[in-house]
């Protein structure tokens, strides 16, 4: 009996290959006879356009969901310390209203965020061990170049955060 599985199984296995391969050459033709794509460039299409700017968005790993409601206090390197620019407020996209920096203001520079996720976790009314491991966290960056734009996606939870350069 398993003699006469063993060819049936690869009889189907390469009859499934060859349907597969004629369907992909089908398409692969249908594709050389579209008119081709217009070219764009290296960013998101909804990027283009968009004037340089600093942005922020923190997503809360704790509770799954955007950081609504987190308080940042963004700053700037005077040359001997962070001296502070303004606060915000996250909307219910865990994102700033307004970029933090944009036009005239976006200059190159060492820069800082202060996440107040003490705070934002007590308003949250989460469980935490007392006293918290993180309260107050630091996000330390630089602008080299003020004609590029950046974003900074960052993802906290009681425990631990990560930050990176998007655009």
């Amino acid at each position: 009996m398993k003699a006469i599985q063993q060819p049936a199984r690869r009889r189907f296995a390469l009859s499934g290959l060859a349907f597969g391969a004629t369907v992909l050459a089908a398409r692969g033709a249908q594709a050389a006879d579209a008119p081709a794509a217009p070219a764009r460039a290296s960013g998101p299409i909804v990027l283009h356009g968009v004037s340089p700017r600093l942005t922020v968005h923190a997503l809360d790993t704790f509770h799954g969901a955007a950081a609504a409601g987190l308080r940042i206090d963004f700053s700037a390197f005077d040359g001997e310390d962070y001296a502070l620019l303004r606060s915000v407020t996250l909307n219910a996209n865990g994102r700033s209203d307004e970029p933090l920096l944009i036009g005239d203001s976006y200059r190159p520079g060492r820069y800082q965020l202060l996440l107040h996720v003490d705070e934002y976790f007590a308003a949250r009314k989460a469980a935490l061990a007392s006293p918290a491991f993180l309260t107050k966290l630091p996000v330390r960056f630089q602008v080299a170049n003020a004609g590029e734009r950046i974003h900074l996606p960052i993802q906290f939870g009681p425990w631990a955060y990560t930050y990176s350069r998007g655009s």
